[in-house]
């Protein structure tokens, strides 16, 4: 597989990860005026991958 397509590949897989946060979200960051045209995006976690290890 060529550098090309893996960057591809890898670019799309991060874009998958990457959702936009509920709109309570937003206004509590910015305010009500301000949120109306910003967003928070957040990257979906694995449940697995961030429980605590005891």
């Amino acid at each position: 597989m060529g550098r090309k397509i893996l960057s591809r590949k890898l670019r799309q897989i991060k874009a998958g990860k990457v959702r936009m946060a509920p709109r309570w979200v937003d206004i509590k960051k910015f305010g009500l005026k301000r949120a109306r045209n910003r967003r928070v995006s957040v990257n979906r976690r694995s449940w697995k991958r961030t429980k605590l290890k005891i």
